[in-house]
């Protein structure tokens, strides 16, 4: 697992970097930890697999690195705010920049490390194996903006490309199963909740545009249990 730790404090970012270290010591994790103290340098790198990134910062502040790092990678990205600021939350809830979770600062080591725990096991079901003939194929769960049925493969549509894998769609919605990321709208067709623009009663509208037909009729709950799960 790689992680990014983005502050403009050398002090804040040092301190991060060793809590993290010591603790994927304690607990055996392979973890690579590489710090930064500048938005920019951050976005012109490969993506990581976490991203403790804070809020306020002079160069670019939190909210412009993610929205970067969000562009750049197709809206996969997964990241943790660090903040002195309590309308850090509200700001990031009401939809500026979608986030997995934040952490005060300075941060208590102990909900550091339950962070640590969750991503960690987060970041390995994230990535999915799926087969292409007689080969595999591995992607990021996050990177799948939806799959279509097509007899018995299913088509994956990302940012911009598409793949088929030979599994059937049912097949593909157990392996998505353990995460609350997709959500099965039609029988021919799964989406990943973190693209949608849009919806009404009939249709599911996503971020690159494609409106697809809607026939689950507990998406409109499930969607909101999603946007407005409690964030840990």
């Amino acid at each position: 697992m790689r992680i990014a730790v983005c502050d403009d404090e050398q002090i804040e970012v040092e301190h991060l970097h060793n809590l993290i270290e010591n603790y994927a010591l304690k607990k055996d994790y392979q973890i690579r930890i590489e710090c930064f103290t500048s938005g920019k340098e951050l976005i012109g790198r490969d993506r990581f697999d976490l991203y403790f990134l804070d809020f306020l910062m002079d160069e670019m502040d939190g909210i412009q690195v993610a929205k970067a790092l969000n562009d750049k990678f197709g809206g996969a990205v997964t990241l943790c705010y660090l903040t002195n600021y309590e309308n850090a939350a509200a700001k990031i809830i009401n939809g500026q920049i979608y986030a997995d979770g934040f952490l005060k600062k300075p941060v208590d080591p102990d909900l550091l490390y339950e962070k640590i725990d969750k991503f960690y096991k987060t970041s390995f079901w994230g990535r999915l194996e799926l087969r292409q003939g007689r080969s595999f194929r591995t992607v990021y769960a996050r990177d799948i903006f939806y799959i279509e049925a097509k007899g018995k493969n299913s088509v994956a549509y990302f940012a911009d490309s598409q793949e088929t894998f030979t599994h059937m769609i049912s097949d593909v919605e157990k392996l998505l199963s353990s995460g609350k990321l997709f959500c099965r709208i039609h029988r021919s067709y799964i989406i990943n909740m973190m693209y949608v623009a849009s919806y009404d009663t009939k249709t599911v509208t996503l971020l690159n545009g494609v409106t697809l037909p809607l026939k689950n009729q507990s998406f409109h709950q499930t969607y909101r249990e999603y946007m407005f799960r409690e964030m840990q």
